[in-house]
């Protein structure tokens, strides 16, 4: 298995590879690169289409798609702030 080529989606922008095998991109974000692109390519050609007037860098985009940043879930504790009570006035 390659990931990025297999399975089989739209190949991602040579740029994107380059850029891909330059900082050695563990193969799970890759994966989910492929897959938002081959959406966002669906999408670039599909526009078109249902709105014709639009005007976008479908080039842009689809860069753009294949070198997002995944949103990675924090493992750090949550840190709640409560309240700080009413102070009690003197009498």
């Amino acid at each position: 298995m390659d990931d990025l080529t297999d399975p089989p989606l739209r190949p991602l922008p040579a740029r994107a590879v380059r850029l891909l095998e330059r900082v050695a991109a563990p193969p799970r974000p890759v994966a989910h690169l492929r897959a938002v692109h081959d959406v966002a390519a669906q999408l670039v050609d599909r526009v078109p289409r249902h709105c014709p007037g639009l005007e976008f860098d479908s080039e842009a985009v689809l860069f753009g798609a294949a070198t997002h940043r995944p949103r990675v879930r924090c493992s750090r504790p949550r840190v709640t702030v409560l309240a700080a009570s009413p102070r009690r006035r003197r009498r």
